[in-house]
């Protein structure tokens, strides 16, 4: 076999064993990425707190508008009497609050929760009265000057166990935040009520420039009795916020309403320089009970609660509440 011969077949085999290597992985394959989208969880629990304050259409308890009086005498001169008037505008409503819940999803546009608070509110009044005698004729060492002074002081506090089913629309949303809408109904259990009625005396007589001063205090406590439960309605207007993978902050302006229809008021304390009376008092003194209505007569049973008609109780609050929620 000639050298020419040799060459050719030695080419020849080369290239049919360069045609049967297998082909690179990188030329025949391209990998495609999968995009997962991890599924929203659709129970969720929160913890929030927050601060309510009284409306002017919350009852305020008191008989009228008086702050002070004040009566002035000297000698023989006829008496001077000041009256001072001021709006109350403060009722039941002030008060910080408390509470958690728990929110299902329904849909991409509304929430179904149920929230539980605890609410309480105290409210007062004051009522300052004086009398002041000056040049007093002295007769027999008696005082020749004379003046007595008392503040009272009328207290309410409520306190509110309240269950709230609600429905939350939301109103603009995006990936990491959204607006809402909230209503709801307001269901308070074991409602509570408690009045104090204080008053603190001073007396004080002068006789030449020497004084004797005497004080006092009476106290009565009061509880009311309230149809349980008590129901309302609330509204809200906020926002949430995603602060981690399952945790989200929110915000809202919550307007409540509540409305309190009294059954009872009983007097559970009376004392007077911290000495017990209220057994020294008649039933009907102690006790009042409110009745759709009755008739009244000069002849009164003071062994039966006294009646007076029903009385409802409004509690209105706008408050800003805020808090965290976890999705489960």
């Amino acid at each position: 076999m000639n050298k020419a011969t040799i060459t050719a077949v030695f080419f020849l085999g080369s290239v049919a064993a360069f045609g049967q290597q297998p082909s690179s992985p990188s030329t025949t394959a391209v990998s495609i990425p999968v995009i997962k989208i991890e599924k929203e969880p659709r129970f969720s629990i929160n913890l929030h707190t927050g601060y309510s304050v009284g409306l002017g259409s919350t009852f305020k308890f008191y008989p009228d508008n008086i702050s002070a009086i004040a009566v002035t005498q000297d000698g023989n001169n006829p008496p001077s009497k000041t009256i001072t008037y001021s709006n109350p505008t403060k009722g039941l409503g002030d008060g910080f609050r408390f509470g958690g819940g728990g929110s299902f999803i329904v849909n991409d546009f509304i929430n179904v929760g149920l929230d539980f608070d605890y609410f309480r509110s105290t409210i007062k009044k004051y009522r300052d009265s004086s009398i002041h005698q000056t040049n007093l004729p002295v007769t027999n060492n008696s005082a020749d000057e004379y003046s007595y002074s008392e503040r009272n002081t009328i207290a309410y506090q409520a306190t509110l166990l309240s269950l709230t089913p609600s429905i939350t629309f939301k109103a603009i949303a995006r990936p990491k935040w959204f607006l809402y809408n909230k209503l709801g109904a307001v269901i308070t259990f074991r409602p509570n009520s408690l009045q104090e009625d204080r008053t603190d005396m001073h007396t004080s007589s002068g006789w030449q420039g020497f004084y004797r001063d005497s004080f006092s205090t009476v106290i009565k406590k009061y509880e009311w009795g309230i149809r349980n439960p008590a129901f309302g309605f609330m509204g809200a207007f906020g926002g949430q916020i995603k602060i981690a993978r399952n945790t989200r902050a929110f915000a809202e302006l919550q307007y409540s309403h509540i409305v309190f229809v009294i059954k009872k008021r009983t007097l559970t304390e009376f004392k007077v320089d911290n000495i017990n009376l209220e057994n020294t008092l008649t039933r009907s003194t102690r006790e009042t009970e409110f009745v759709k209505s009755f008739s009244s007569s000069t002849a009164t049973d003071p062994d039966k609660p006294a009646q007076t008609i029903i009385q409802r109780i409004p509690i209105s609050y706008i408050g800003l509440q805020a808090g965290i929620s976890f999705q489960l």
